[in-house]
C-alpha cells in the first residue's frame, strides 16, 4: 500500500486556495527584488543595479518549496493561478535578459536560463511547424534511364526541388 493519503483527500491535503495565493504572491514579490552589484570594468569596479532573481528554482528555494509546486502541481489544482503564474514566469524571464545584458550575470547562463526556461530559440522553426516532415523518393527518366535521387526531405508546400 503507498504511504501518504490518496490524492484528492480534503483532510490530508496541505493546500488551499488562500495558501497558495500568498505563496504567489510571495514568489512575485521575490521576483521584483534588486540587488547592488559591482562589476570590474578594466582597473575599476563599477556599480550597478540587477535583479535578484532570475531563475523559477532561486525563488522556490528562498520559499522553502521546489519549482514544480511553482510551475505545475498548484496551477493545475487551482487553474485560477495561471494569472499569476504567468506574471511570476514574465518577472523572471524580463529579469534574466536585463542581467545578462547589463552584465551582473553571465550573458552564457542568460542565453541557457532564457533557452531552457523560457523558449528562446536561435532560429524559426519555418519548415514544419515541429511536425514530422514525410519522405518522398525522388526517381527520374533520362533518356530511358531511371536515375534514383534518394529522398527528399524539403519543405512539402514548395513544388520544385
Amino acid at each position: 500500500m503507498p504511504a501518504g493519503a490518496p490524492y484528492g483527500n480534503k483532510n490530508a491535503e496541505k493546500w488551499n486556495i488562500r495558501k497558495a495565493v500568498r505563496l504567489f504572491n510571495d514568489a512575485i514579490e521575490l521576483s521584483e527584488e534588486k540587488e547592488t552589484y559591482f562589476l570590474k570594468q578594466g582597473e575599476k569596479a563599477v556599480e550597478v543595479t540587477g535583479f535578484k532573481y532570475d531563475f523559477i528554482g532561486e525563488i522556490a528555494k528562498e520559499l522553502g518549496t521546489y519549482h514544480n509546486l511553482i510551475t505545475r502541481d498548484l496551477p493545475k489544482r487551482f487553474p485560477a493561478l495561471q494569472r499569476l503564474k504567468k506574471q511570476l514566469l514574465n518577472n523572471l524571464e524580463s529579469n534574466c535578459y536585463a542581467n545578462g545584458k547589463r552584465g551582473t550575470i553571465k550573458e552564457a547562463s542568460s542565453i541557457m536560463n532564457l533557452k531552457s526556461n523560457h523558449r528562446w530559440t536561435d532560429r524559426l522553426d519555418n519548415t514544419s511547424g515541429d511536425e514530422k516532415i514525410e519522405q518522398s523518393q525522388i526517381n527520374v527518366s533520362i533518356d530511358g534511364k531511371s536515375l534514383n535521387l534518394g529522398k527528399y526531405k524539403g519543405d512539402q508546400n514548395k513544388s520544385t526541388l
